[in-house]
């Protein structure tokens, strides 16, 4: 058997280089570049996470029933962490392929309990089966109006 050389031609490969280090403008460019990216997505996700629950104003379907052909009556808990800020809810109709065929604002007055229960009739285009909740806001849309 034959040995390997000990070392490599120089005139056919080349001489052996040293790894150098990156001493260019680029390479400093790209690590700030990452580096404020980086930030920018550590600040844009905590604040998501701050405000993902921030919500002062839920709503939650109690039970439906269908009045008629065109009507649905649903029975929604609403909790308001300050009752003194007026808000309003969405309720929906829906019916048997879960398509919205009906909605009604809800405008809820200041005062009351935190938690209270109310009674909604939706009128529908199509055979209501079912009801849902869309949302809550306290920040009250121009067409509707507090105390009309």
């Amino acid at each position: 058997m034959s040995t390997p050389a000990a070392g490599r031609p120089e005139a056919r490969y080349g001489s052996p280089r040293s790894p150098k280090a990156p001493s260019g403008l680029s390479g400093k460019i790209i690590a700030i570049v990452s580096v404020i990216v980086l930030i920018a997505f550590i600040l844009v996700f905590a604040r998501f996470i701050m405000n993902r629950d921030d919500r002062s104003v839920t709503v939650e379907m109690i039970s439906h029933e269908r009045i008629d052909d065109q009507t649905m009556r649903l029975w929604v808990d609403v909790t308001r962490d300050n009752v003194d800020d007026p808000s309003y809810c969405i309720v929906t109709s829906l019916n048997y392929g879960m398509a919205e065929v009906g909605r009604r604002e809800l405008l809820i007055e200041p005062g009351g309990d935190q938690i209270q229960r109310f009674e909604v009739d939706i009128p529908s285009r199509d055979l209501p089966v079912s009801g849902g909740v869309y949302g809550c806001s306290t920040e009250i849309p121009s067409y509707l109006s507090i105390g009309a």
